[in-house]
């Protein structure tokens, strides 16, 4: 949810909008509008205007006579860059530099069969930019996020207005006249894209006296717009402060030859009747709030060097925000801390008890003591008793056996059989002298005990079969270490091969 605030601040009057925003739904929270006078500001009026409200972003509008609106034809190679390309483009076209100008663009639909970029872009002095920052933080304590142009914030209308974007006929533009005390703004929307603009030195002041000279200044911006080549309109809304004045819509619907359209009933969740007789004259300022959401149509002179310098006061202003969050933060970790050890220390009691239940049952001393159960556990249960986890295999077995022929003897495996530390292997070679030197060598491994050959038999015309057994049985590692001397006596009794059974 977002409590947006739009600023329509005039030469004679400020209207503000406070609208609240959430998903696809729009409600209006407050309108305000203060004069300006000799004895108020227009930073007094825009306070008195916003009351006691404090929205979490703001728009103001830049007057269009202080703003130059350009409708340009760029080469559509030029798309990716233009950017780059607007800003030369557009300084043959100002009466001042552009290192002291900022600008925007919207780029529009471009007509079937045309080859160039069609681009609506507005542009104005850095220092007029900067001023209307300046009397919204004056005025309210913070800088506003966007600053607008013009009347070409009324196209933001179309999010809760749907039919300013398809009128009837529905490929036909629409205009949008803004008609205030002292001037007047008019926008021609199309497909609810602005796509023209201009402002008008001729308001509401004077009249009926300056009527005539007000339906010329709108017939020759009509006509301008006919001359870029733009398509009949299919009728014209009426909004601002002049929009209730007695006797407008027939005068300019005689002067203009257009049809003056009611403005459509705005899709606008919880709006008093009070606020919807008031919103054709706060509807500029409804736009510019509306300005403030991620589909906005309109420009913003936010940009480049004014962009950079709204962020540090911004960071400044949510300074206590971000402190109270990395509190939260850090409290948060904190707390998750305390429980991750408090868990960590159960979880360490549970197996130290199953540590001490496990030592009593296995190695017959009970210890909670990780080091000390590993001792144990190395020296083993018992002098006699042997590690249950084998130090043979079958592999090994494979392994010796692989040594233990010769080269020059060639020898089949029919059968290999381990089962509880007995080994029985059933072979072919070519004579029985053959099976007894592999047995022989197969005496070699120090974990290989009673090595014989069983028996022999006729296998095929020039083999034998034979039947070798043995036991696998490794030295406990529980016996006590002999010198070095024992050492390598014990070493050579275990590499030199053992008697063939019967031998003496």
């Amino acid at each position: 949810m977002h409590r947006l605030l739009g600023i329509d601040a005039g030469k004679s009057v400020v209207r503000a909008a406070l609208i609240r925003t959430t998903y696809r739904r729009v409600f209006v929270e407050a309108l305000g509008e203060a004069a300006v006078t000799d004895g108020v500001s227009e930073a007094e009026a825009i306070r008195a205007a916003v009351g006691l409200h404090r929205p979490d972003a703001a728009a103001i509008a830049l007057s269009g006579e202080k703003s130059f609106y350009r409708r340009l034809d760029l080469p559509a190679a030029a798309q990716k860059e233009v950017e780059n390309v607007l800003g030369f483009e557009l300084e043959a076209t100002v009466p001042f530099e552009m290192e002291d100008a900022v600008f925007d663009h919207r780029l529009l639909k471009r007509p079937p069969g045309v080859e160039t970029l069609p681009v609506f872009a507005a542009v104005a002095r850095a220092d007029d930019v900067r001023e209307r920052i300046a009397v919204v933080k004056e005025a309210l304590g913070f800088e506003p996020e966007r600053v607008a142009l013009g009347a070409v914030a009324l196209a933001n209308l179309e999010a809760v207005m749907p039919e300013l974007a398809a009128p009837s006929p529905a490929s036909a533009p629409v205009a949008l006249l803004d008609l205030d005390y002292l001037t007047s703004e008019i926008v021609i929307v199309s497909g609810g894209e602005p796509v023209f603009a201009r402002t008008l030195s001729r308001g509401t002041a004077g009249l009926p006296g300056t009527a005539p000279a007000l339906a010329r200044e709108l017939r020759q911006t009509l006509a301008a717009w006919r001359n870029l080549g733009g398509e009949p309109l299919a009728g014209l809304y009426l909004v601002g402060g002049g929009a209730t004045a007695q006797g407008a819509e027939m005068f300019l619907s005689t002067q203009l030859g257009l049809t003056i359209l009611p403005l459509p009933t705005p899709r606008i969740e919880g709006l008093t009747p009070e606020q919807a007789a008031a919103l054709p004259r706060f509807a500029k300022a409804l736009g510019l709030a509306l300005g403030l959401t991620p589909k906005t149509k309109g420009f913003n002179l936010r940009k480049g060097a004014l962009e950079a310098e709204r962020s540090y006061p911004f960071l400044r202003e949510k300074i206590p925000i971000l402190a109270g969050l990395g509190t939260v933060i850090a409290l948060s970790f904190g707390f998750s801390i305390v429980a991750e050890l408090r868990t960590l220390d159960a979880e360490r009691e549970l197996l130290a008890a199953s540590l001490a239940t496990a030592s009593h049952d296995v190695l017959g001393e009970e210890t909670s003591d990780p080091q000390k159960a590993r001792e144990l556990l190395e020296q083993g249960p018992g002098a006699a008793d042997e590690d249950p986890m084998p130090r043979v295999d079958a592999f090994d077995v494979m392994v010796q056996l692989s040594k233990a022929v010769p080269k020059e003897i060639t020898h089949d495996v029919l059968e290999l059989d381990v089962n509880r530390g007995h080994v029985t292997l059933q072979g072919v070679v070519p004579s029985v002298s053959d099976a007894q030197i592999i047995a022989d060598h197969m005496k070699e491994h120090r974990c290989f005990r009673d090595v014989k050959v069983g028996r022999t038999s006729q296998f095929t015309e020039g083999k034998h079969k034979y039947v070798l057994e043995l036991d696998l049985r490794c030295e406990d590692k529980t016996k006590k270490k002999k010198t070095g001397a024992a050492d390598a006596a014990e070493s050579a009794s275990a590499g030199a091969p053992e008697k063939p059974e019967g031998s003496r």
